[in-house]
């Protein structure tokens, strides 16, 4: 026990040795970046009468769908309704 203590005492001694203050200086600089891509999940879909009411899913404040921007008040599940198109097709621009 005795040699065990002893051995614990030397140990700072020999740290102190290789860390000396003002012996040198090291400095580093670290960054991230995450880049998030856009998503728009359509999670249901509902023919009404005008158009059709869809429950999406998104991480963006806003999109273009045949040139109409819709705002959404948050990221995250949304309520969208898109009024019926006279030819039925539809273009997404932004994704």
């Amino acid at each position: 026990m005795k040699t065990v203590l002893c051995a614990m005492l030397v140990i700072p001694l020999c740290c102190l040795a290789e860390s000396r203050v003002s012996s040198g200086n090291a400095s580093a600089r670290l960054n991230f970046r995450v880049t998030i891509p856009p998503v728009f999940r359509v999670l249901q879909s509902t023919p009404v009468e005008g158009g059709i009411d869809h429950r999406v899913w998104t991480n963006m404040k806003s999109i273009v769908i045949n040139g109409t921007d819709y705002r959404f008040a948050r990221v995250g599940e949304a309520r969208l309704h898109l009024p019926a198109s006279p030819r039925g097709d539809f273009i997404i621009h932004g994704l």
